[in-house]
């Protein structure tokens, strides 16, 4: 039906998952966004401020943020809060991304809505070792 009426079918045939980087470090969100687009598998956005992903979630809504915590205007903890008091992006699963190591912050942030916690640095296939583990589930339970 879509396509004999030219109505584009691109996400629905390639099945890419979206993605959204948020990260202030601009090096890292090349590196990443490189990674994540030549897998294949992945359609990537970014964003280099809190605010901008909060306005970025909602138009796009990303199966997957991966958020970098310490962000030059909101803390990830915030991004993490603004995302799970919509109910509309209950789907959507949060990777935070961080130097930090405290345990009590990152079950701070887990609490706070976030899937998963990667401490900087890290290897790209980590990140999307992650990913897919979370999107598995999300495709297991749908």
């Amino acid at each position: 039906f879509m396509k004999d009426n030219g109505i584009p079918t691109d996400a629905l045939e390639s099945g890419r998952r979206k993605v959204l980087v948020v990260d202030d470090d601009v090096e890292l969100v090349e590196i990443m966004t490189k990674f994540l687009e030549e897998d294949g598998r992945f359609e990537v956005r970014v964003a280099n401020t809190g605010f901008d992903a909060g306005m970025m979630v909602k138009e796009y809504h990303p199966d997957v943020i991966v958020l970098d915590v310490m962000l030059p205007d909101i803390n990830g903890k915030e991004v993490c809060q603004r995302v799970r008091s919509d109910s509309a992006l209950d789907d959507v699963r949060i990777i935070c991304i961080s130097g930090m190591v405290e345990q009590d912050k990152i079950q701070d942030l887990k609490n706070s809505g976030a899937n998963q916690f990667l401490q900087k640095p890290f290897e790209v296939d980590q990140l999307i070792e992650q990913i897919c583990r979370l999107l598995d589930i999300e495709q297991l339970t749908a």
